[in-house]
Parts: C-alpha cells; structure tokens; sequence
C-alpha cells in the first residue's frame, strides 16, 4: 500500500515536472538566415530564404499568426516539397499558436525530409507529450539527442520519463541505463527517484534497494520521510529482518520525537515475535501521542503477551470503556472473557468473579461459566 500510493503520487509530479521541463527549442537568427547543421549540403532556394527571412522578422515582433500565413502561402506555391527548414518554422509557429497538431505534423515533415535536424525532433517530442502520445514522445526525444551536437541527459530523461508513462517499463530501464552510462555526473537524486518507480514496476525490488537507501538518507524536506518509509517496507517484504530492526532502530535514535518511528518499530518487534521490545515500543508512542482505538488493543495483547497480566486487564477495562458500546454480543463477551483470565493470570480472583458475572448477566457463554467453577473451585477458603 505505501509502496502503491508513493508511486502514484510520484507519478503525478514528475508529469508535472517533464511538462514544465520540455523547452521549446526556436531557430531564429535575426534579419539574416542561419540553417540548422547541413546548410551546405541542403542549400535554400532564394525565394524560401526570402519567405523564412520575413516570417522570422514578424515572429520577433511576436506577430506568429501572420508569420504563418506567410510559410504557408510560400509552400501552396510550390509543385516541390519545401525545404526542411519551411517546415520547421512552420511548426513553430503553429506551436506559439497552440496549435499542437498542426505543429506535430510540421516537425514530422521536417524530421522526415532531415532526420538529423535535433531541434524539430526535439519540438515534436513536445508535441507528442502535449497529444499524450508518450511512446512517439519518448522515440523523438531519444532521435533529438542522438541528433544533437551537443548531447544533453536531461533528453534521455525526458525519454525515459515518457517510456515510463506509456506503461514500457523496460524500455524505460533501457534509456535509463544507457543515460547512467553515458552522463552519469547528471543523474540527480529526482532523475533517482524514477529510476526507482521503474524498478518498482518491474517487481525488481533488490535491484532497486541501493537507490532507495541513497533517497532514504540523502533526500530533503518532507518526501525524505516517505523514501524512508518505503525503505523499511522494503526491508520487512524482502525478508531482511536484521535490516528492518536495524533501519527501524536508527529511525527512532534520529528521530526519537517522531511516534511514528516507534509504531514502525513495534511492528518489526512483532514480525518476529519480539512482544516485550513491542511493548516497549508502543509505549514509548503512548507517551508522545494518544493511541487510537487499535493500537490501545494491541498495547493490551502486548502487555498479556509480555506476561504482565495485571496491566493488560486494566489496558481491556480501558480499551472497553472507551469502545464498547460499538461491540457486538459476541465481541462485548470476548473480550470480558480476555479480561476475566488477564484477572486470572494475575491472580485477583475477585475481578475475575466479577467480570465473568458481567458476562453471564448479557448470556450463559460456556467459556465464562468454566472460568468461574475453576475459580470457585480453586478459591481459597478463608479460615
């Protein structure tokens, strides 16, 4: 369940992050005209140089719709297919336009005519993250870096972000590692955390617990609590129970203010049957906060399992004065029975004669009437 809930909203923020993140990436030179690599080996016809020249004069006077009309009326002239470059500007201006599937068809004719042009692969893997097309996106974004003279990580991550929002876990891996090796100065502790929800989403938990060790401990603020919550999760479903008491242990050394560790800890005690140091530890969160309706139970079967058999009964009388009129029958005579032989155990036969009356006023329970003749029987007579 934490595992689950963490990744969702994790989820939810870096599509918030990959969406404030996608940089839209324009070619503009001022008056004269600059092409993207291959301007030699892919010359300008002068009338689209002239065409490109304006549309990128009333583009810098922020005027797109205009600068549109003038590509657009330049390509319905010409019998050919336009230059790459037509094409490209003629994205962008369908982009400041928010004209999103225009513009994604604008940079596909152009990656299409000039596979190597990174900047409108770039600009249509926005596009396709805009149309919720994640696998489009993810395929443009890795072309826009591998077409890039100058490789940037943060395109990888972009890929693999989309991979990972597509539900292709494994091709998310795959990006993933290539980035580790190719810039692995660049993988932040957030580039970490995804890495993370991959692995997670694979079921490779082990793989996963280094990473998740490094965002337990080197993460800040308040998401270094939750990464410290799945790391002890971890520990508990992977069996590591040395790791679970030890992590546990530290939490509450660190954070010994915090009853939230101290529950967490009471709960690895248990895990392996470890009752006093459970107790020891739901009391230690009793005296930082009031227990809730559950946990006051189980700080009554602690301190039974723990053979201290007179403070659990007292613990049950409390538990029932503050929940028993939400008992059925059934459960109000159960837990009377656990009352009456907690009283037993701590051999108060009077209490015990008492609530096993109680009991048998609501109902003859069989159980309760053989506590009672053992009592009787048992009692002592006074001389």
């Amino acid at each position: 369940m934490i595992r689950n809930t963490q990744q969702m909203k994790e989820m939810n923020r870096y599509r918030r992050q990959l969406w404030l993140g996608l940089i839209l990436i324009m070619v503009f030179s001022g008056p004269g005209l600059t092409l993207a690599s291959g301007e030699k080996n892919d010359p300008m016809p002068l009338a689209a140089g002239m065409a490109v020249t304006r549309a990128q004069s009333l583009m810098a006077e922020e005027k797109p719709d205009q600068a549109l009309a003038v590509l657009i009326r330049y390509s319905e002239k010409q019998a050919e297919p336009v230059h790459f470059y037509i094409d490209f500007l003629t994205g962008i201006c369908h982009t400041e336009l928010g004209q999103t599937g225009s513009a994604a068809t604008a940079f596909q004719r152009a990656v299409d005519k000039k596979p190597d042009l990174s900047p409108a692969w770039l600009n249509l893997a926005r596009c396709r993250y805009e149309q919720g097309q994640m696998t489009g996106a993810a395929r443009a974004f890795e072309n826009g870096y591998e077409t890039s003279d100058k490789k940037q990580a943060v395109h990888l991550f972009y890929a693999v972000s989309c991979l990972f929002q597509a539900g292709q876990a494994d091709d998310a891996l795959s990006v993933f590692n290539r980035l580790m090796v190719a810039h692995p100065e660049a993988i932040s502790l957030e580039w970490k955390q995804t890495l993370v929800h991959i692995l997670f989403a694979l079921e490779k938990f082990k793989t996963a617990l280094p990473w998740l060790e490094e965002l337990a401990e080197k993460t800040q603020g308040e998401g270094r609590r939750q990464w410290q919550e799945m790391l002890l999760y971890q520990y508990l479903s992977l069996e590591m129970k040395p790791d679970a008491l030890a992590y546990a242990s530290h939490l509450t050394r660190i954070h010994p203010e915090d009853p939230g560790w101290w529950k967490a800890l009471a709960h690895v005690h248990l895990a392996d049957n470890r009752f006093e140091q459970a107790l020891a530890a739901m009391l230690s969160r009793s005296y930082l906060i009031p227990l809730n309706r559950e946990e006051s139970r189980l700080l009554a079967d602690l301190y039974l399992s723990s053979h201290i058999p007179e403070s659990a009964a007292r613990q049950y009388e409390e538990w029932l004065s503050q929940h028993g009129d939400t008992l059925s029958e059934i459960q109000l005579l159960d837990i009377i029975t656990t009352i009456s032989r907690a009283w037993l155990a701590a051999g108060n036969t009077d209490l015990v004669l008492a609530w096993v009356e109680k009991g048998l006023a609501k109902k003859e329970d069989p159980e309760l009437v053989r506590i009672r003749d053992y009592v009787l029987a048992t009692r002592k007579v006074p001389d």
